[in-house]
Order: C-alpha cells, then sequence, then structure tokens
C-alpha cells in the first residue's frame, strides 16, 4: 500500500510572524508540558481537512488569521487554506506548478458544504483519494466519514464511545465506512455496481444534449469553426463601421447653417443656460426657507414651553392625588405643602421669575414674526422663479420647433438615402447576433465535449475498480478475522494485562477484550491501550491489502494518558500504570511507523516519551518557558 495522503506542512499565518509545524514520512512526535499548544497542532490540522469549527485558542485568535495546510494527495501537491474563527467563510485552494517549482498563485474557492457539493472540500479531497461517489443510507460518503479512522483525539479516549457508536446519527455510517476502507465486496461492490448504472444514465443523457446541438448546428448551416465565426463577425463590424460614418457624415452636410438657424442655435443655447440658473437659484432658496422653518418651528416649540410655566404656576401644584395615576391604589394624604406623589417640597415661582418668563416668551414671539415675514418673502420669490421658468420653456420650445423645421427643408431629399443606410445597418446587427448566438452554442458543443470525455474517463474508472474488486475474490469475514489476529497480536505487543478473547466482532465491526465490549472493561489505562491498538490494527490490515482506500495517515494524541508514562518506584495498584507497558507501547509504535515510513505517516503527541522515540522523530519539543534551547509552545512570541 501507498500512502494516499501526506501532510507536509502546518502554517498559522500570524500578524507578527508564522508559526510553522513541518512534518515527515514514519514517525512524528511532538513533546512537551501541557497548555503549550501540543494538541491544537493535531486540531487545526483536522480543522483544515475539514471539521466543522475548531476551539476558542485565546493565543491563536490574538495572533494568526488562517490556518494553511500543504498535503500531497497521490504525488500531487495542495496548499488549503482556511479562515480560523470565521467556520463559514469557504477554503483556498492552491496547486503545485511544476513550471516555477510553487505553489500558483491563483487559487479556487471551496465552500465549506455537503459532499454532494462539487466544489466542496470533501468532493476534492475523495476525488483525488480516487474515492467512487458511495451513497450510505441515501447520505454522501464523505471524506469527513473516512477521517474519523485517521484522527484520535483526547476526549476519544475516555468517552468509551468509539468513532461516535452511541449516536445515531454518526454510527449507521461507521459499518460500512470500515467496510470501505478495507475494499469490501460486501458494501463497496454493490455501491461501485449502482454507481456505474448512475453514471451511464448520466453520460447517456451527455449524448442526447450533444445530438441536438449537432442536428441544430447542421439545420441551420451554422457548424462552423470558431476561427471562421471570428473573422465574420470582423468584417460586418468593418462595414458596420462604413456605413454609420456615412450616415453620420449626411446628417452633418444635410444641416443648414444660414444666418437664420445660427441665431436659433444661439438662442436656444442662451435658454437653456438661463433656465439651468433659475433651477440652481430655485433650490438654493427651497434650502434656505426649509431651514428657516425648521427654526421658527424650534422657537414656537420654546414659546408654548414658556406659556406652560407661567400658566400653571400656582395651579397645577395645588392637585391633591387620592389614588396613584398609574397603578390606581390609594395614596395616603399629604403633609401640607408636601407633594401627594412623591412627598418632595412644593415650590413656587417667585413673582421676579414670572416676569422673566413673561419677557423672554415677548423676545421669542417677535423673533417667530420676524421669520415668518422672511419665510412670506421667500415663498413669493420662489413663485416668481417657477413663473420665468415656465416662460423661458415655452419660448425654448417654440425657438426649437423653428429650427427643426428650417433643418427638415434640407434633410428631406435624403430621407430615402438614411433609410436605406439605418435598413443595412439593422442588418448587419441582426448578422452579428446571430454570429454570437452560433458561438454560444459552440461554446456550449465544446463544454457538453468536455463533460462527456470527464464521465467516460470516470465510468472507465468505476468499470476497473468493479473488475478489481471482483477479481480479489476476498470477502469482509475473512478479512475482519485477519483484522482481529492483528488486533490482539498488537495488544500482547503492548503486554496488555490479562489478555485474553481479544477480537474485533463481526456484528459492531468494534474491538472486545477478556470477552466483554470495550466500554464495559472498567479501566482508563484499558481504554486507551484499546483504543490505540485498534485504530493501529485497521491501518495494519490495510497494508496487507492490495487495494485500499485508507489515507495512510493516523494522528494519535495523548498516547500515554491514564499509563504509566513516567516511571514510578512505588507500588502501584493499577495494573495498566505499569512504565513498562507504557515503553512497550511506545517501541511497538516506534518500529511500526520505522518498518513501514514509505507507506504511513504516524503523528503521536504525549508529555513525555521512552529511549525507543528517536530524536529525528521527534518534530517538536515544546518546554513551556522558552529557556531551555526550545520554543515556548505553538505561539511562542507572547509576552
Amino acid at each position: 500500500m501507498a500512502q494516499n495522503l501526506f501532510i507536509h506542512r502546518l502554517t498559522l499565518k500570524g500578524y507578527r510572524k508564522d508559526y510553522i509545524v513541518s512534518f515527515k514520512k514514519g514517525l512524528n512526535f511532538i513533546t512537551g508540558p501541557i497548555s503549550t499548544g501540543k494538541s491544537s497542532i493535531l486540531e487545526l490540522v483536522n480543522y483544515a481537512l475539514g471539521s466543522k469549527s475548531h476551539k476558542d485558542y485565546q493565543e491563536v485568535k490574538s495572533s494568526c488569521t488562517d490556518v494553511e495546510l500543504i498535503i500531497e494527495i497521490k504525488g500531487e501537491k495542495y496548499k488549503i487554506v482556511r479562515p480560523l474563527f470565521y467556520f463559514d467563510r469557504p477554503f483556498k485552494l492552491y496547486t503545485w506548478n511544476t513550471l516555477i517549482n510553487n505553489f500558483s498563485e491563483e487559487f479556487e474557492i471551496i465552500e465549506v458544504s455537503s459532499p454532494r457539493e462539487e466544489k466542496s472540500l470533501s468532493k476534492f479531497l475523495l476525488d483525488k483519494l480516487d474515492v467512487p461517489e458511495i451513497t450510505i443510507a441515501n447520505q454522501a460518503f464523505s471524506f469527513r466519514d473516512l477521517f474519523k479512522y485517521c484522527y484520535v483525539n483526547q476526549s476519544d479516549i475516555d468517552s468509551e464511545n468509539l468513532l461516535d457508536e452511541k449516536y445515531y446519527q454518526s454510527n449507521f455510517k461507521r459499518k460500512p465506512t470500515l467496510e470501505i476502507i478495507l475494499n469490501s465486496l460486501n458494501q463497496l461492490l454493490h455501491q461501485l455496481k449502482e454507481l456505474r448504472k448512475q453514471k451511464k444514465e448520466a453520460l447517456n443523457e451527455f449524448y442526447l444534449k450533444k445530438n441536438a446541438i449537432v442536428d441544430f448546428l447542421s439545420s441551420v448551416d451554422l457548424n462552423i469553426n470558431s476561427e471562421t465565426i471570428i473573422d465574420f463577425k470582423n468584417t460586418l463590424n468593418d462595414r458596420k463601421l462604413e456605413i454609420t460614418t456615412e450616415l453620420n457624415e449626411i446628417k452633418q452636410t444635410s444641416k443648414v447653417k444660414d444666418d437664420f438657424t445660427k441665431s436659433l442655435e444661439v438662442q436656444l443655447f442662451k435658454y437653456n443656460r438661463e433656465i439651468r440658473h433659475l433651477k440652481n437659484n430655485h433650490q438654493d432658496i427651497l434650502d434656505y426657507k426649509n431651514k428657516l422653518s425648521l427654526l421658527r418651528n424650534q422657537y414656537s416649540k420654546e414659546s408654548i414651553k414658556y406659556d406652560y410655566l407661567i400658566m400653571a404656576h400656582g395651579k397645577i401644584q395645588s392637585i391633591e392625588f387620592q389614588e396613584c395615576p398609574s397603578c390606581s391604589s390609594d395614596l395616603k394624604p399629604s403633609e401640607f405643602g408636601k407633594c401627594s406623589l412623591c412627598g418632595n417640597d412644593l415650590t413656587e415661582l417667585e413673582p421676579e421669575e414670572v416676569k422673566a418668563l413673561k419677557l423672554e416668551k415677548k423676545r421669542l414671539n417677535s423673533k417667530i414674526n420676524e421669520l415668518i415675514d422672511f419665510i412670506e418673502k421667500q415663498d413669493f420669490e420662489l413663485n416668481s422663479i417657477l413663473k420665468n421658468i415656465e416662460q423661458l420653456v415655452k419660448k425654448r420650445a417654440k425657438s426649437e420647433e423653428k429650427l427643426n423645421t428650417a433643418q427638415q427643408v434640407y434633410i428631406s431629399p435624403m430621407i430615402s438615402k438614411i433609410e436605406e443606410l439605418n435598413r443595412k445597418l439593422g442588418e448587419i446587427d441582426k448578422q452579428i447576433e446571430n454570429i454570437d448566438s452560433t458561438n454560444k452554442i459552440q461554446i456550449e458543443l465544446a463544454d457538453i465535449s468536455s463533460e462527456i470525455r470527464y464521465a467516460e474517463l470516470r465510468l472507465e474508472e468505476l468499470i476497473k475498480q468493479i473488475k478489481d474488486l471482483e477479481a480479489e475474490n476476498v470477502n469482509f469475514e475473512s478479512v475482519l478475522a485477519q483484522l482481529s489476529k492483528i488486533y490482539f497480536s498488537t495488544l500482547r505487543s503492548f503486554d496488555f494485562p490479562k489478555l485474553s478473547d481479544a477480537y474485533i466482532d463481526e456484528k459492531t465491526y468494534l474491538p472486545f477484550i477478556r470477552n466483554v465490549k470495550y466500554d464495559n472493561i472498567g479501566s482508563g489505562g484499558a481504554l486507551t491501550l484499546i483504543t490505540i491498538a485498534y485504530f493501529i490494527s485497521i491501518l495494519k490490515a490495510c497494508l496487507q491489502l492490495k487495494k485500499t482506500y485508507h489515507p495512510g495517515l493516523l494522528m494519535l494524541d495523548t498516547v500515554g494518558k491514564n499509563l504509566g508514562a513516567v516511571e514510578s518506584h512505588g507500588d502501584n495498584k493499577d495494573e495498566f500504570r505499569d512504565h513498562k507497558i507504557f515503553r512497550l507501547m511506545m517501541k511497538h509504535l516506534s518500529e511500526f511507523a520505522k518498518k513501514n515510513e514509505d507507506s504511513v505517516q504516524l503523528i503521536m503527541i504525549n508529555n513525555h516519551y521512552t529511549s525507543d522515540i528517536r530524536e529525528e522523530d521527534i518534530i517538536v519539543k515544546f518546554d513551556g518557558d522558552g529557556t531551555r534551547e526550545h520554543k515556548y509552545g505553538l505561539i511562542d512570541d507572547m509576552t
């Protein structure tokens, strides 16, 4: 098995700098203290490959804008760029340009959408991995279904819910996905034959559409090549320009240029200029009048307020409320000089204050009257301007009528010629329109021919997949039996305590041990070992098959969880915290990755590691303080 999907580099595009993690073939080990961003690396790889969202990383939010992932699928490099914290925004997809030995500047927009959509990331990745378009229970098989067998995060180990098997929404695709990964005859062959039928039907529709277009082009004698169409259109445009020039010359030379028509043209120019000036003046006065009206209204409100204060003096304050005006509850009798509602002291205006209010009201009324007089004058001036504009429009209309009459006398002899030229222009425009329609049809024909060729190639690939699958003649029961053997052998290499009856259940495809399902074992350490053994065994089984759809990538987060990652010399009652088990597991995973480094990429994370992990396999080492020749963490320039 050749590795299908290879992770080259993860980059967080930052405001101050970029944060880069480079990967290699075989084993990639990431280590460091807690809270340094180790798990974030795998989570962001997962996000770049289409997960719905990522965690709310505060350090990343304040430092970075996008995640960039460079991958290689079957020898072809691609760069995926996805915005951070904006989960609905589309991806950018860049392809490798061998001519410049770099990624092209042009990119394709990939939507965050259903796997059925042509422009979805799932559709792109499955196409490149040569995974056929498969439907499971009326739902499209997606790359996310496949990738569940490539990524084990921290919560997966403690959840006792392997691959979300306890949630129906995701569990109903879990078993068929494993069958597809293992190239099973049970599920895959039936799906491929159904897909072959659909592809043939779609291809026949393309053929019918293509034949209809070809028949139409032949019937209207438009089956000519694109170069001929372009030449013919250029000839028509040249002829159209000649006729238009001739028509304009006739119209220009036929106009009367004596003193009478010149004076009329001058008069029209003056009328237009005066009308434009009066309209501008009218608008300026109208704007000014509106501002004065606003000011008048403001003064009127002020005057009404003073009227109210003077009129209400000594009257409203004397009102005694028996009930609350809001809720109608009875009010206690108020003391003399106190408000019956709030109980505050009642005050009256002094005579001097009343006099001052009356004087201010008189001043405001004087200003209001002045504004009213001035506004009336503006209205009169506006009406006068409108009358002047109306008179000038009438005069302009008369002058235009005289000028048209004078010019018509001299144009009349050329009317027949003008009509002939206009008719020719109409004919040319119609021919150009037909040529454009023909060109669109031929472009559509070329597009359909291209789609037919692509569909034929996909159908040929599908037929070959079916033949290869039938030729293998391997049923899923035998593959599952081999997977159980690998699973048992892997746990034995981990020195799993009291190992017995370890197998993959034929009905659920889930791991059992000691004759009980994995989630009934009752130990966190046992869950860690079983989970890792299950996923690594599936990858091992794929390596033994001629054909598999496993991407060849496995990411394991916190492999030492609930195990004895640190050697302890005291008594430990938990048999799974024996440091020997942790060391043997690390040794097994390291040797497996080394042996199959051309076929698999194993990325592991843990705080601690054993001497079985070679230094050249440690791709990231954080120290949590940045003082021991290593980075503080993933975001290494936070202060």
